[in-house]
């Protein structure tokens, strides 16, 4: 075959792909050179998935988007193949998928107009996940969805991206996927306190710091009442006050501090009562005395007083 013939077989080919792909799209596609050698093939494969997406045969221009991507990455159209590739993977409910094409956009071109649009998208599908929420029109996480996969999506996009206010969105998220699992609170406490240590000027840092105060909290409250996380909350809750004072945060906190305190003044009052009850009315008077001395006013206060006079006249 002489060389205008080669040629001419050559360009026939293509064509013959092209239609191919519009009448036969389930058969698969030839593997075409790695290199963009004519500076129309990969241009061609891109027009031809975009008249298939606008005709509505979207998993046909699917293909079509991927071929151009994968087979010629360095095309000045594959940025624009491979975002267009995750939306169409996203609006057929392929989230996996759609997520590691925006990655595979967000690593390879960086200097490309849709680099930060694919951020954002990829950012919007982990939150999405997180929050157990839909995407689009369709509802693709449904209760009980893989905590795991859920955190490597938002690790991702933390990644992505350490320094930007995104990830510290992300870290919080991490928390709030592991609190859900009410067996991953050892888990949701150290990602808050991420939040906290990498990002301690975020709009997430001091929510964060709350949640760990509130679930050390919720520990004491259901746990084997040692007390070590009742004083660690008092301490999370008043390092919270002292580091962001102007907070919403801050002001919760206090009211968690006025409950803790008031705690510890009840469990006072509680042994003095014990020892009361035993006849060991020393001991006694030492705990009503300090229920005086935490309380200026208030129930206990008056009944530790009431228990006082009723010893002392006693003596």
């Amino acid at each position: 075959m002489n060389g205008l013939c080669r040629s001419s077989f050559h360009s026939c080919w293509w064509i013959l792909l092209l239609a191919g792909c519009a009448t036969e799209p389930d058969n698969d596609l030839p593997v075409a050179g790695s290199r963009d050698t004519s500076g129309n093939k990969s241009g061609a494969i891109y027009q031809r998935a975009e008249s298939l997406d606008d005709a509505g045969r979207k998993k046909q221009a699917l293909r079509l988007y991927a071929t151009t991507a994968d087979r010629f990455p360095n095309a000045s159209v594959a940025p624009a193949a491979r975002f267009r590739q995750a939306q169409l993977l996203e609006e057929l409910g392929k989230i996996d998928e759609a997520f590691d094409a925006y990655q595979t956009l967000i690593t390879r071109y960086q200097g490309s107009v849709l680099y930060t649009k694919a951020r954002d998208n990829q950012s919007r599908l982990a939150h999405s996940a997180a929050a157990g929420q839909s995407a689009g029109k369709l509802l693709w996480f449904k209760p009980g969805f893989d905590t795991s996969k859920v955190v490597s999506m938002l690790e991702t996009v933390r990644d992505n991206a350490p320094r930007s206010p995104s990830a510290a969105k992300a870290q919080f998220a991490i928390g709030s996927v592991y609190e859900k699992k009410k067996s991953k609170m050892n888990e949701a406490v150290a990602a808050y306190q991420n939040v906290v240590d990498e990002y301690p000027r975020s709009s997430w840092a001091p929510e964060a710091q709350l949640k760990i105060g509130e679930l050390l909290l919720t520990g004491a409250t259901k746990g084997n009442r040692d007390n070590s996380n009742l004083d660690r909350a008092l301490h999370t809750f008043e390092d919270l006050r002292q580091a962001h004072p102007e907070s919403k945060s801050a002001a919760t906190a206090g009211d968690r501090i006025s409950e803790i305190r008031n705690r510890d003044i009840q469990r006072t009052f509680e042994i003095g009562e014990f020892y009361h009850s035993k006849g060991e009315f020393k001991s006694a008077a030492l705990y009503y005395r300090e229920v005086i001395r935490q309380s200026n006013a208030g129930e206990l206060h008056d009944r530790a007083q009431s228990r006082l006079k009723s010893l002392e006249g006693s003596d």
